[in-house]
């Protein structure tokens, strides 16, 4: 696979990912938030062993490690986004989450010393312009559901960067499918610790909506699907299988598509208001990743070509 072909398909699963905030901002009617992932979790679990969990004879111990170890950072990404869309606008959790982005390349600096190239740091800048103009005009009054959010951040970000690490000169759909189950297995129980003691009256509810625990509603349903299915299987699977093709922060600049998704969605489906300032954050956005796609594709074309 080349990396233009794995952007693209992490693009789509970005899109994928915007549009899981409107369906678990419909779960979370019905269902507490980490009672919702949990059940979310379960439930990829569930399909993916079903599906694939004869693959997992022969797993390696640091295979295991490796998959449990992504699954914590994705079930603390997932259980802090969560509990965001729950006490904010799903605009603005989508686009806080988007603050991964200038947090990969600082935190792959400290980690691995690695190199910004110029076109990543072009789009990057990019990216950042964009997410200024569409958070600075509604940053005022900083909500609990946006706080929760900024603490997602790291999370994704150390997520991406090991699933880059990882992945790395891994093939075969064998490794894929392992590392896939392994993941849910290390995120569901951060879940259901949270709902155990967050969520079940071990400890008084430190908000009315923790407290509300589970009704089986056609919404609830529609959410769990969509987000255990599609925004749970269906995305990390595609970065499973892809991100090794690409660069964190490649992979990060085509997930900013996730926030875009996410605001138009929330517009036509929940309707919330996006002022023209906003829309505009969202076009340099788009730039950016494209002045970063663009850029790497001419990079490796140059690589490729005889001395």
């Amino acid at each position: 696979m080349k990396a233009w072909q794995a952007d693209l398909a992490i693009i789509g699963a970005a899109c994928i990912w915007g549009l899981s905030f409107i369906f678990t901002r419909w779960g979370l009617g019905d269902c507490s938030p980490a009672l919702f992932l949990a059940c979310r979790f379960g439930a990829a679990l569930a399909v993916c062993l079903v599906l694939f969990g004869r693959r997992l004879k022969g797993v390696s111990p640091l295979a295991v490690r490796r998959g449990l170890t992504l699954g914590f950072f994705m079930g603390a990404g997932y259980l802090l986004q969560t509990y965001s869309v729950n006490f904010t606008e799903v605009s603005r959790a989508a686009f806080i989450a988007a603050m991964t982005l200038p947090a990969i390349p600082v935190v792959s600096f400290i980690l691995f010393r690695e190199r910004i190239r110029r076109h990543n740091l072009i789009g990057v800048v990019l990216a950042l312009a964009g997410l200024y103009l569409m958070l600075d005009p509604q940053f005022s009054g900083l909500r609990s559901g946006d706080v929760i959010a900024f603490l997602s951040v790291p999370m994704w970000a150390l997520y991406l960067i090991y699933m880059n690490v990882y992945t790395e000169g891994e093939e075969g759909f064998d490794f894929t499918a392992r590392l896939l189950i392994l993941q849910f297995i290390g995120a569901l129980p951060l879940a259901l610790a949270a709902a155990l003691v967050f969520e079940s009256g071990l400890i008084p509810p430190l908000h009315p909506d923790l407290g509300k625990g589970l009704t089986l509603t056609g919404q609830f349903m529609a959410g769990l699907l969509f987000c255990a299915l599609l925004a749970s299987i269906g995305i990390v699977f595609i970065q499973t299988a892809c991100q090794k093709y690409t660069t964190p922060l490649q992979a990060m600049l085509c997930f900013q598509f996730e926030p875009v998704t996410a605001t138009a969605a929330a517009v036509l489906l929940l309707g919330e208001e996006v002022g023209l300032i906003a829309a505009l954050g969202a076009a340099v956005i788009i730039g950016g990743v494209l002045v970063s796609e663009v850029g790497g594709i001419l990079a490796a074309a140059k690589a490729e070509r005889p001395a």
